[in-house]
Order: structure tokens, then C-alpha cells, then sequence
């Protein structure tokens, strides 16, 4: 059962390598002008392993002000190392941590939209829960088939894909305000894996 409170975006950059242009984009002042516009008041972002400090210095680059609130931690499936600031003069709560125990259940209850890294099992675990997806394609990583995914998943109607700017992700969320996506088939997609498979190890 979905127990969200607050409109918010969810933001996962993946367990182990950091993303810092995502980080960086969604932490903006242009693209939190951009949510706050469309009705967001939280943007919740993992942000990794190892990558707690960085954050932190990148939402006090962007004027954050660090929050002494109580945050859900059991719920969120994350540890006491998670943060909790406000942007935009108050008009934007975020939250960041690490890495989720419970990231099936934390997107599921958590997240009204998500932007995701293109990585295979967190854009499946969006999808499955019939969460509308941008996918941002991590153009720093060598010999990889990011791009391949998301343009496949893009090809077939499923999810917005965008570059790691700032410019990018408000054109990938403009489009998530006013577009719609084809549902994704729930139930065993044999053919869908293979055709995954295919790509990633092409």
C-alpha cells in the first residue's frame, strides 16, 4: 500500500559507483525550481556507498540547510548515517542515504516519480511497480550498454531517458508532467529478458 504523504521524487544512483552529475542535477537550484513548480515538496536520493560527504557538500553548495528531524529510517530501509536537509528557502525537504535495504518497498511507498541510473535492476524494480521512470544514463562509465538499455526501454514506450545536466533532467521531467508511458507487462517476460540479456552482453 502506497504511504506517500508529500509529493516526491525518488532518486537512486545505484549501490556501489557514485554518479556525481546526477547528484549534482537533481541538487540544482534550476531543476528544484522545476519540482517545486509541478507540486514536489521531498526529493529522497541513494546516492551510494561511500559518498555521504560529498553529498553533504554538494546541498550545502546549493544553500542547504541541514535538518534535525526524525527520519524514517526502519521504513526507508536505511541507517543512521542518512541526511536530512531543506533547498529552495524551505520549499524542498531531501533526504539522502546510501544504500536501501528495502528498495522495492522504499520506491513502492516513497515515490510519486523516480530517476534512475540505467542500471538493469533498478529500472525493472520501478517499473514492476508501476512507477513513472526517467532513466539517466551515467556517460562517464567506459565499455558499458547504458545507452543501449535506456534507448530500448525509451524505443518501447516504457520510460524518459536524459543525459546528466541539468537541462536534461528538467526536459526528462517536463515530460513526465505531461506525457504518458505504456504500462509495463507485469507478469514473466521471457522474450523481454533475452532481448536485455542480448544488449548487455552484445
Amino acid at each position: 500500500m502506497c504511504i506517500i504523504e508529500k509529493k516526491t521524487i525518488f532518486v537512486t544512483c545505484g549501490a556501489t559507483i557514485p554518479f556525481p552529475k546526477l547528484v549534482s542535477c537533481v541538487l540544482s537550484n534550476g531543476f528544484c525550481q522545476e519540482l517545486i513548480q509541478y507540486g514536489f515538496v521531498r526529493l529522497i536520493v541513494q546516492f551510494g556507498r561511500n559518498y555521504g560527504s560529498e553529498f553533504e557538500n554538494t546541498v550545502q553548495e546549493y544553500g542547504g540547510q541541514k535538518e534535525d528531524k526524525m527520519i524514517p529510517i526502519e521504513r526507508l530501509g536505511c541507517d543512521h548515517s542518512a541526511r536530512q536537509y531543506t533547498l529552495m528557502d524551505g520549499k524542498l525537504e531531501v533526504i539522502g542515504f546510501d544504500f536501501s535495504t528495502k528498495m522495492q518497498s522504499t520506491i513502492r511507498d516513497y515515490s510519486d516519480l523516480v530517476v534512475s541510473h540505467a542500471g538493469t535492476g533498478s529500472i525493472l524494480d520501478s517499473l514492476r511497480l508501476n512507477k513513472p521512470l526517467i532513466i539517466c544514463v551515467n556517460d562517464s562509465l567506459m565499455d558499458n550498454h547504458q545507452q543501449q538499455i535506456a534507448d530500448k526501454f525509451v524505443e518501447l514506450g516504457y520510460v524518459w531517458s536524459c543525459v546528466p545536466t541539468e537541462t536534461g533532467l528538467i526536459a526528462g521531467l517536463r515530460a513526465s508532467q505531461t506525457e504518458k508511458l505504456k504500462s509495463f507487462p507485469v507478469s514473466h517476460n521471457t522474450s523481454f529478458e533475452r532481448l536485455l540479456t542480448e544488449l548487455i552482453y552484445s
